[in-house]
């Protein structure tokens, strides 16, 4: 493909048409934050995270997993509107989120913690009672879903569609009430079941 000149917080580059703003990004050394894009998936723009403010485009902030460069394309992804879009959806993850870091075993090592710090807001704004939901939930004998940490990022489903090829994950219930679920709540057979994708899965050892 040919390749088209676009700005991305102030840095020119020509890259090949198609390219997301996500992977143009990576090329300055610009993080674009993501929880459910993975370069070896079909993109879905499901968690919002990677909000971004583009010129010429709509007045509101666009996914950068799921739009491809165009020529001309400004990029900011520091620009209040930015800014203040992550922060909102870092703070709507938080919502229902237990807030055990010390003893989650993803602490230190957990992709919403250093979002929230690098991104989030100090506080929150939201002051209400949290869901609360069964856990853990088994899902094979070496993998537990623990629905409270659960991102709905959706990577773990879309891993088993399109790369494991084996149809096991999927989404029970709809809105916030959404949880992942193995078909039919039938044990994950698939070898690659001792391999968690999300940050929910934990293994059963943890005791999480």
């Amino acid at each position: 493909m040919p390749d088209v000149n676009v700005t991305i917080d102030g840095h020119k580059l020509a890259v090949p048409a198609g390219t997301l703003v996500v992977e143009a990004a990576k090329l300055v050394g610009i993080e674009i934050p993501v929880f459910c894009y993975h370069h070896k998936l079909d993109p879905v723009g499901a968690c919002r995270l990677c909000l971004v403010e583009l010129t010429p485009g709509p007045p509101r902030p666009q996914t950068g997993c799921t739009t491809p460069v165009a020529e001309g394309m400004v990029v900011k992804t520091l620009s209040p509107m930015a800014v203040q879009a992550r922060a909102d959806i870092l703070e709507f993850e938080l919502v229902n989120h237990p807030l055990d870091c010390p003893v989650c075993d993803k602490g230190g090592e957990c992709p919403l913690q250093d979002f929230t710090f690098r991104h989030g807001y100090p506080t929150s704004r939201i002051d209400g009672p949290r869901l609360h939901f069964k856990k853990p939930i088994p899902l094979s004998e070496n993998i537990a879903l623990d629905r409270e940490r659960c991102v709905l990022c959706y990577r773990c489903t879309r891993y088993y569609d399109e790369v494991a090829w084996k149809q096991e994950l999927t989404v029970g219930q709809r809105g916030v009430q959404s949880f992942i679920t193995s078909q039919f709540d039938q044990p994950l057979q698939s070898i690659f079941s001792d391999s968690p994708h999300a940050s929910g899965d934990s293994s059963r050892d943890h005791g999480t």
